[in-house]
């Protein structure tokens, strides 16, 4: 097999499967009025109350109503105290991650529709190519050539509404759950709010090249679709594992926002960019891609 031929199997094999990367019931109100007395019936004097029994029960009435206004002014102060509790914004990293968790997991569970505004793959940087491949590369075009192969096999925009459309297209790609974080896999996570909106900006920490790296491990696949290494190897043909070798991962950066309803604790959008990059060291090739994607989610 010729040098060109081996050239042609380790692009196409490496842009095939960049491409792949791709309300209650209210209470009816009661009220308690003293009864009125008939002006037309006759009293009789020998029943009217004595002046210190109607000053007793006046003193009675007036204990039993200040006792029900506080009890009322207790029930209202905690139910506030309450309510400002479960809305406290997130503030500590520990805070906004196991937020940001609560919430993004549930549109996979509790969402009724995301609209996926699009998946875009694009280069993120220009790549390492074996002398052998760099005449071939620049004639076809080089770097902006690929990136352009790359939006173009891009997605634009879906509506998912089942369950088993938003667990596949929803990151994390084909997963139950779409965040497994901890404090521990990101640079910064913070919360702000606005006009009872929260946004929430996470900004995960760099993996490693791994071959065996995979979803819900390192730092960005616990929450971003960072194509792991067995997707690129398992769909690499056969005749060209001798040429290309397997593939290993890293993921340098990863960055996730998403804005959440503040009463109601559900996500309104979510945007992600993760830049993963393909390292296949026996060619000694090294393609650093990325993906960015936007979604609205209607609960």
């Amino acid at each position: 097999m010729n040098a060109k031929k081996l050239i042609a199997l380790l692009l196409a094999a490496v842009l095939c499967l960049s491409f792949a990367a791709c309300g209650g019931n209210d209470e009816p109100e009661t009220t308690t009025e003293a009864p009125v007395a008939d002006s037309t019936e006759a009293v009789d004097a020998t029943e009217a109350p004595s002046e210190a029994e109607s000053t007793e029960a006046a003193s009675e009435a007036e204990s039993t109503e200040a006792t029900s206004e506080e009890a009322t002014e207790a029930a209202s102060e905690e139910a506030t105290e309450e309510a400002t509790e479960a809305a406290k914004k997130p503030e500590t990293t520990a805070e906004v991650v196991e937020y940001f968790n609560t919430a993004v997991n549930k549109v996979k569970t509790d969402a009724k529709s995301v609209k996926q505004k699009y998946v875009t793959n694009y280069l993120a940087k220009s790549p390492t190519v074996p002398s052998v491949l760099a005449s071939i590369y620049k004639m076809l075009g080089g770097d902006e050539w690929l990136d352009g192969m790359l939006v173009d096999n891009s997605h634009g925009e879906a509506t998912y509404t089942t369950k088993a459309d938003i667990k596949h297209a929803f990151p994390v790609e084909d997963q139950t759950w779409s965040s497994k974080l901890t404090a521990a896999d990101v640079k910064s996570a913070t919360c702000t709010e606005k006009d009872g909106v929260y946004t929430i900006t996470i900004l995960t920490k760099a993996d490693g090249k791994s071959s065996t790296i995979d979803y819900g491990q390192g730092h960005n696949p616990k929450a971003l679709t960072a194509v792991p290494p067995r997707v690129i190897n398992d769909n690499i043909p056969s005749i060209a594992t001798g040429i290309t070798g397997t593939a290993a991962m890293d993921y340098p950066y990863g960055k996730i926002v998403i804005t959440v309803d503040a009463a109601t604790g559900n996500v309104k959008t979510a945007d992600y960019d993760v830049q993963w990059t393909i390292n296949f060291d026996k060619a000694g090739a090294i393609i650093p891609l990325g993906t960015r994607s936007s979604y609205v989610v209607t609960f």
